[in-house]
């Protein structure tokens, strides 16, 4: 009799080891999901200027953009959103894309529209995002913006380990270029990120500064490694900083 009992607790204590590993697990499966869900795609916020002034480089951005997603195919997943803003009150995001096709489909439909610039709000839609960002590229030529508003709003994604990447079309002819300089310096700067000038003409390098982001974006500094080496010098001078790890960017 005894041992009868001895066997019935052996029994209900195995049981209850059962009952504890299965809730360890239905516990342990949640958090494992989500971490291989965040580990699934970079995510890159895709700012465009789409006032006037950009109508010749509208183009320019759509190539390079689909060039990036190009590069980047064998080192890791990215996922990007487009904010833009034009005319006298417009600013809008797109769904997340993964996919270069329909990016640039979306892409081939907008056009520029005359209006000031409204980078504050892109980047306080930014701001609320609710999915985790790796990076965030600008791509304009002026600011109307107030400076100090941009350099907090700036200093506001650095705290939150999101690196602003500005590519500014700068020409020494544009005196409203040469004003939003060093602004957009010290918003890159505050940010954790990297300010690279090009010129209307320098689709190679666009192309080229892209792809480097998005591998950064993708995976560190391993990510650059695997592309080829930049043609372009201002490619080669962002890559360099990337290298240094002055973009800050998350892996």
């Amino acid at each position: 009799m005894s041992g009868y009992l001895d066997q019935q607790k052996a029994n209900k204590a195995l049981d209850l080891e059962r009952q504890l590993m299965k809730k360890a697990l239905a516990r342990l499966g949640p958090a494992e999901s989500k971490r291989a869900g965040m580990q699934s795609a970079a995510r890159l916020i895709f700012g465009l200027d789409l006032t006037a002034s950009r109508e010749a480089s509208l183009n320019q951005a759509r190539i390079a953009t689909a060039a990036m997603f190009d590069a980047i195919k064998e080192i890791g997943k990215l996922a990007v959103k487009l904010v833009f803003y034009r005319g006298a009150d417009e600013c809008r995001q797109s769904k997340w894309y993964d996919d270069a096709t329909i990016l640039c489909r979306s892409m081939l439909k907008l056009a520029c529209e005359t209006g000031e610039t409204q980078i504050a709000r892109l980047l306080r839609m930014v701001l609320v995002e609710t999915e985790q960002i790796s990076a965030v590229v600008f791509i304009g030529d002026h600011s109307e913006d107030d400076g100090d508003e941009l350099r907090t709003l700036a200093q506001m994604l650095g705290q939150r380990s999101i690196p602003l990447f500005i590519f500014h079309e700068c020409a020494d002819s544009d005196q409203c270029s040469l004003n939003a300089k060093p602004i957009f310096k010290s918003m890159a700067e505050l940010s954790g990120g990297v300010y690279v000038e090009f010129r209307k003409d320098s689709s190679a390098a666009l192309r080229e500064m892209l792809a480097n982001v998005a591998a950064y974006s993708t995976a560190g500094i391993e990510g650059i490694g695997r592309l080829a080496l930049p043609e372009t010098s201002e490619a080669r001078q962002l890559r360099g900083r990337l290298m240094l790890g002055s973009g800050g960017v998350k892996g």
